[in-house]
């Protein structure tokens, strides 16, 4: 019999296929198509369409934080989701060939496009929550990686090659939440989801959570502005919406397997690599901000080093928010909508003020104002929002062991349990009864029933109740 019962959880193939699906979605339909603008006259709004779509997540988001009870039922329902992925295919095509009016068809893009994309952010927040911090970090970065590749390869054949995607990603994604049960089980159909924690650890938690999570929504936001301020730079409207995207999607994908590998890798468990994460996206996005007028007729222009950058910053803050819910002891999902709802509209702010530079009488200044406005929110975030220090706590969430290994190891080290009684308590920790604990150990009832009175003596507890309560006070 092993020592060590207590299964180590590992990345899940089916959620990594689904939301590498829907971050391929995401890419192509925001970044693979046209800037689309809108006319006033004579001036024109860059980027309408994906202002347009992210106004109308942004009122999900809202809504959905509104009205909690509401939005669990809809991402409960399978009829819901599989109309999100409708919505979605019908987004990417249905305003250019029926609606003929400009304004009309970005709104109802928008609306086709940014409701389902928020109501499947929601979703996929609840089933990238089943896995401990750490696993569903190595999830998030392998499916933006994974998704990255795609786009990338699909850049080299066409719009063709990005009309298929933006079809069979929405129903693939979707289709992997059916199997998944949308959060309601895991994917093993193990049942319900176990709460982050105890109402007697969230009380503990609770109030510097709150602070923690202020810090990163308010860093959440600012990021956004700068990403904005960078969606309408050196796009046109009729022109590509991102120009040097093959080469920011190379770049996020070399990015993302690297941080995959250290993340997995057990010789880094303990050295922060998501916190060595945060620093090295941060330089590379300051170095494209830099150099991004040099690099201008390059073949890696800064502009792409950039939105690799940010688009690696998000895939951070995915994980984050996945650690901040655990900190908290509340669903993901509910974390996911406030985190994106920050990051939205901060991106939605800076494609306004970003167009607004145009308007200026100094347009020859326009360009480098938004590249200036991009670097310093950056900065701003990073020196005074959601800090290092910040992230370095948040992190080490995401890079600690899974919570019931951690409670298992505290109550054997503070009780002085011995190897069989270790073996016991595992079991028992994750709802086992006497008579299954008897049956996986193979041994008599009766036996198993001594071992578990001798681990509530040396612990000093009476019930299995108290015993989790002992060890969540251990581990805090």
């Amino acid at each position: 019999m092993s020592k060590n019962v207590v299964e180590t959880p590992v990345p899940s193939a089916r959620r990594i296929a689904g939301f590498s699906c829907y971050q391929g979605f995401a890419f192509a339909l925001f970044y693979m198509g046209a800037n689309k603008g809108l006319a006033f006259g004579t001036f024109v709004l860059e980027r309408a369409d994906l202002l347009c779509t992210l106004l109308c997540a942004l009122a999900t988001l809202l809504a959905m934080i509104r009205f909690p009870q509401a939005a669990d039922r809809v991402l409960e329902s399978d009829a819901a989701l599989a109309t999100c992925a409708f919505m979605l295919m019908a987004g990417a095509f249905v305003p250019s060939f029926v609606i003929p009016s400009p304004l009309l068809g970005l709104v109802t893009e928008g609306v086709l496009v940014g409701v389902p994309t928020a109501t499947l952010l929601g979703a996929w927040g609840r089933v990238l929550g089943l896995s401990s911090p750490r696993v569903a970090a190595c999830e998030i970065f392998a499916s933006t990686a994974i998704a990255g590749a795609v786009c990338f390869a699909a850049s080299a054949f066409g719009p063709g090659a990005v009309s298929l995607l933006t079809v069979a990603f929405p129903a693939a994604s979707v289709g992997m939440l059916l199997v998944t049960g949308a959060g309601r089980t895991s994917p093993s159909g193990e049942g319900p989801r176990p709460p982050h924690a105890s109402e007697t650890a969230q009380a503990g938690t609770s109030r510097h959570a709150r602070m923690l999570s202020r810090r990163m929504l308010a860093g959440a936001l600012l990021y956004g502005v700068s990403a904005g301020f960078m969606e309408a730079y050196r796009s046109d409207p009729g022109t590509l919406a991102t120009p040097t995207l093959p080469a920011t999607l190379l770049i996020l994908a070399l990015f993302c397997v690297a941080v995959l590998q250290s993340l997995l890798a057990s010789k880094t468990h303990e050295k922060n690599p998501l916190g060595h994460t945060y620093r090295i996206v941060l330089l590379v996005t300051m170095a494209g901000f830099l150099f991004a007028p040099v690099l201008q007729n390059s073949g890696v222009p800064g502009e792409a080093i950039v939105l690799a950058g940010f688009l690696g910053l998000t895939a951070t803050y995915l994980a984050l928010f996945i650690a901040a819910s655990t900190l908290a002891g509340i669903d993901s999902s509910h974390m996911f909508r406030r985190g994106f709802a920050a990051l939205y509209a901060g991106e939605a702010l800076g494609i306004v003020v970003s167009n607004a530079f145009d308007c200026l009488p100094f347009a020859d200044w326009a360009a480098y104002a938004t590249l200036a406005s991009a670097g310093l929110a950056t900065l701003i975030s990073y020196l005074f929002l959601f800090t290092e220090a910040d992230f370095k706590e948040l992190s080490a969430v995401v890079d600690a062991v899974d919570p019931m290994q951690a409670m298992h190891a505290a109550i054997v080290e503070s009780a002085k349990l011995s190897e069989r009684e270790s073996e016991v308590l595992a079991l028992a920790l994750k709802g086992r009864t006497n008579e299954r604990i008897a049956r996986e150990l193979c041994i008599a009832k009766s036996t198993a029933d001594t071992h578990l009175r001798r681990i509530y003596a040396k612990a000093k507890v009476h019930s299995r109740q108290e015993l989790l309560d002992y060890g969540e006070k251990l581990v805090r």
